[in-house]
Protein backbone atom coordinates (compact mmCIF):
# COMPACT_ATOMS: atom_id res chain seq x y z
CA UNK A 1 0.00 0.00 0.00
CA UNK A 2 1.34 3.44 -0.91
CA UNK A 3 1.74 6.18 1.46
CA UNK A 4 0.76 8.86 -0.29
CA UNK A 5 -2.94 9.16 -2.42
CA UNK A 6 -3.02 11.26 -5.07
CA UNK A 7 -4.92 14.58 -5.21
CA UNK A 8 -6.17 14.50 -8.96
CA UNK A 9 -9.66 16.31 -8.83
CA UNK A 10 -12.33 14.03 -10.55
CA UNK A 11 -13.21 12.84 -13.68
CA UNK A 12 -9.38 13.19 -14.46
CA UNK A 13 -8.10 10.48 -16.50
CA UNK A 14 -4.56 9.65 -14.35
CA UNK A 15 -4.35 6.02 -15.72
CA UNK A 16 -4.26 5.97 -19.82
CA UNK A 17 -3.18 2.09 -20.65
CA UNK A 18 -6.09 0.23 -22.56
CA UNK A 19 -4.79 -3.00 -22.70
CA UNK A 20 -2.65 -4.30 -19.40
CA UNK A 21 -2.02 -7.82 -20.77
CA UNK A 22 -4.95 -9.96 -18.54
CA UNK A 23 -3.25 -8.45 -15.56
CA UNK A 24 -5.46 -8.52 -12.40
CA UNK A 25 -5.68 -6.85 -9.08
CA UNK A 26 -4.02 -10.10 -7.60
CA UNK A 27 -0.73 -8.98 -9.62
CA UNK A 28 -0.45 -5.89 -7.68
CA UNK A 29 0.12 -8.01 -4.44
CA UNK A 30 -2.01 -5.88 -2.09
CA UNK A 31 -1.46 -7.11 1.56
CA UNK A 32 -4.11 -8.38 3.55
CA UNK A 33 -6.20 -5.75 4.64
CA UNK A 34 -5.83 -4.51 8.41
CA UNK A 35 -8.55 -2.35 10.27
CA UNK A 36 -9.09 -0.74 13.19
CA UNK A 37 -12.74 0.49 15.32
CA UNK A 38 -15.11 3.35 15.48
CA UNK A 39 -13.83 3.77 19.09
CA UNK A 40 -10.23 2.88 18.43
CA UNK A 41 -7.84 5.61 19.59
CA UNK A 42 -6.47 7.93 16.52
CA UNK A 43 -2.85 7.59 17.76
CA UNK A 44 -3.52 3.81 17.97
CA UNK A 45 -4.84 3.76 13.79
CA UNK A 46 -1.89 5.67 12.80
CA UNK A 47 0.32 2.84 14.54
CA UNK A 48 -1.19 0.51 12.85
CA UNK A 49 -0.91 2.42 9.61
CA UNK A 50 2.92 2.79 10.23
CA UNK A 51 3.21 -1.00 11.23
CA UNK A 52 1.71 -2.52 8.05
CA UNK A 53 2.44 0.55 5.42
CA UNK A 54 -1.24 0.94 4.90
CA UNK A 55 -2.46 4.72 3.95
CA UNK A 56 -6.32 3.98 3.94
CA UNK A 57 -7.73 1.30 7.09
CA UNK A 58 -10.96 0.07 6.56
CA UNK A 59 -12.95 0.88 9.66
CA UNK A 60 -15.29 -2.17 10.90
CA UNK A 61 -17.72 -2.52 13.64
CA UNK A 62 -16.57 -3.80 17.10
CA UNK A 63 -19.95 -6.56 17.30
CA UNK A 64 -20.50 -8.07 14.01
CA UNK A 65 -17.56 -7.00 11.69
CA UNK A 66 -19.35 -5.21 9.10
CA UNK A 67 -17.35 -2.39 7.18
CA UNK A 68 -18.29 1.15 8.06
CA UNK A 69 -15.87 3.20 5.95
CA UNK A 70 -12.46 4.03 5.82
CA UNK A 71 -9.94 6.52 7.80
CA UNK A 72 -7.72 8.24 5.50
CA UNK A 73 -4.24 8.21 8.03
CA UNK A 74 -2.38 10.82 5.63
CA UNK A 75 -4.17 14.05 6.64
CA UNK A 76 -2.65 13.11 10.06
CA UNK A 77 1.03 13.47 7.99
CA UNK A 78 0.24 16.81 6.27
CA UNK A 79 -2.27 18.35 8.02
CA UNK A 80 -6.27 17.48 6.92
CA UNK A 81 -7.30 20.45 4.39
CA UNK A 82 -10.76 19.85 5.24
CA UNK A 83 -12.58 21.82 8.26
CA UNK A 84 -9.51 22.78 10.14
CA UNK A 85 -12.07 25.04 12.10
CA UNK A 86 -13.84 21.83 13.05
CA UNK A 87 -10.49 19.90 13.69
CA UNK A 88 -9.32 22.37 16.34
CA UNK A 89 -12.39 22.96 17.64
CA UNK A 90 -12.18 18.44 18.27
CA UNK A 91 -8.59 18.61 19.43
CA UNK A 92 -9.69 21.75 22.26
CA UNK A 93 -12.78 19.24 23.09
CA UNK A 94 -10.79 16.43 23.81
CA UNK A 95 -7.90 18.25 25.59
CA UNK A 96 -10.52 19.98 28.11
CA UNK A 97 -12.54 16.46 28.55
CA UNK A 98 -9.29 14.92 28.82
CA UNK A 99 -10.17 11.84 26.30
CA UNK A 100 -8.55 10.57 23.28
CA UNK A 101 -9.51 11.40 19.81
CA UNK A 102 -11.58 8.32 18.48
CA UNK A 103 -11.54 7.31 14.82
CA UNK A 104 -15.27 7.75 14.77
CA UNK A 105 -14.47 11.68 14.32
CA UNK A 106 -12.00 10.99 11.38
CA UNK A 107 -13.50 8.42 9.31
CA UNK A 108 -15.02 8.34 6.51
CA UNK A 109 -18.13 6.58 6.69
CA UNK A 110 -20.37 4.93 3.75
CA UNK A 111 -23.58 4.93 4.58
CA UNK A 112 -25.02 7.93 6.94
CA UNK A 113 -27.59 6.00 8.86
CA UNK A 114 -24.85 3.19 9.81
CA UNK A 115 -23.36 6.01 11.56
CA UNK A 116 -26.40 7.31 13.11
CA UNK A 117 -27.33 3.58 14.59
CA UNK A 118 -23.97 3.61 15.57
CA UNK A 119 -23.81 6.32 17.74
CA UNK A 120 -27.04 4.64 19.40
CA UNK A 121 -25.91 1.53 19.88
CA UNK A 122 -21.92 1.51 20.74
CA UNK A 123 -21.12 5.47 21.51
CA UNK A 124 -23.69 6.42 23.58
CA UNK A 125 -24.90 2.98 24.89
CA UNK A 126 -24.91 3.07 29.14
CA UNK A 127 -24.66 0.17 31.33
CA UNK A 128 -26.65 -0.84 34.19
CA UNK A 129 -25.30 2.18 36.12
CA UNK A 130 -25.41 4.95 33.97
CA UNK A 131 -21.95 3.97 32.93
CA UNK A 132 -20.63 4.37 28.81
CA UNK A 133 -20.35 1.60 28.00
CA UNK A 134 -17.22 -0.66 26.73
CA UNK A 135 -16.83 -2.54 23.82
CA UNK A 136 -14.21 -4.96 22.91
CA UNK A 137 -12.21 -3.82 20.02
CA UNK A 138 -10.96 -6.53 16.99
CA UNK A 139 -7.84 -7.46 16.27
CA UNK A 140 -6.03 -5.77 13.45
CA UNK A 141 -6.57 -8.65 11.02
CA UNK A 142 -10.37 -9.64 11.63
CA UNK A 143 -11.91 -10.89 8.71
CA UNK A 144 -14.34 -7.86 7.42
CA UNK A 145 -17.98 -8.70 6.62
CA UNK A 146 -19.15 -5.94 3.47
CA UNK A 147 -21.60 -3.50 4.84
CA UNK A 148 -25.83 -4.12 4.71
CA UNK A 149 -28.05 -3.04 2.73
CA UNK A 150 -25.90 -0.72 0.11
CA UNK A 151 -25.09 -2.13 -3.19
CA UNK A 152 -21.30 -1.72 -4.43
CA UNK A 153 -19.69 -2.35 -7.69
CA UNK A 154 -17.41 -5.71 -7.21
CA UNK A 155 -13.54 -5.68 -7.55
CA UNK A 156 -12.03 -8.59 -7.01
CA UNK A 157 -8.56 -10.37 -6.81
CA UNK A 158 -9.17 -11.56 -10.15
CA UNK A 159 -10.73 -8.13 -11.47
CA UNK A 160 -8.71 -6.96 -14.59
CA UNK A 161 -6.27 -3.84 -14.32
CA UNK A 162 -8.75 -2.33 -16.78
CA UNK A 163 -11.52 -2.13 -14.73
CA UNK A 164 -9.19 -0.89 -11.57
CA UNK A 165 -8.02 1.98 -13.44
CA UNK A 166 -11.34 2.97 -15.08
CA UNK A 167 -12.80 3.06 -11.42
CA UNK A 168 -9.95 5.62 -10.06
CA UNK A 169 -10.29 7.66 -13.56
CA UNK A 170 -13.51 8.07 -12.02
CA UNK A 171 -12.36 9.89 -9.15
CA UNK A 172 -12.15 7.52 -6.69
CA UNK A 173 -9.01 7.25 -4.53
CA UNK A 174 -9.18 3.99 -3.19
CA UNK A 175 -10.71 0.75 -3.52
CA UNK A 176 -12.30 -2.08 -1.82
CA UNK A 177 -11.07 -5.58 -2.71
CA UNK A 178 -13.84 -8.28 -1.61
CA UNK A 179 -14.56 -12.00 -2.92
CA UNK A 180 -16.80 -12.78 -6.01
CA UNK A 181 -20.32 -12.40 -3.73
CA UNK A 182 -18.73 -9.03 -2.05
CA UNK A 183 -18.97 -11.39 1.05
CA UNK A 184 -15.85 -9.95 2.79
CA UNK A 185 -12.59 -7.91 1.78
CA UNK A 186 -9.51 -9.41 1.14
CA UNK A 187 -7.74 -5.48 1.05
CA UNK A 188 -7.62 -1.36 -0.12
CA UNK A 189 -6.17 -0.30 -3.02
CA UNK A 190 -4.64 3.09 -3.93
CA UNK A 191 -3.91 4.69 -7.55
CA UNK A 192 -0.61 4.91 -6.15
CA UNK A 193 -0.36 1.00 -6.17
CA UNK A 194 -1.87 0.84 -9.82
CA UNK A 195 0.88 3.41 -10.58
CA UNK A 196 3.52 1.61 -8.97
CA UNK A 197 2.95 -1.51 -10.93
CA UNK A 198 2.75 0.39 -14.06
CA UNK A 199 6.62 1.38 -13.28
CA UNK A 200 8.22 -1.53 -12.17
CA UNK A 201 6.65 -3.55 -15.89
CA UNK A 202 8.37 -2.67 -19.46
CA UNK A 203 6.35 -0.20 -21.13
CA UNK A 204 2.99 -1.44 -22.09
Amino acid sequence: MSNTPPTTPANTNLFTTRDYRGATIEDLNIPQAISTNPTSSIYEAIEIGYEYEFTYLPVIHELNKRLLGVVNLEQFKTGSPQQPQQQKQQKQENRDQNVQPIVFNYMLWFNPSAKRKYEQEILHKKDDTGSKSQVTKTTPKTKILKPRGKRYSVLTPYSPLEDLASFFNRGNYFAIVTNDSGNFVYGVVTPQDLLKYEQSRPKL
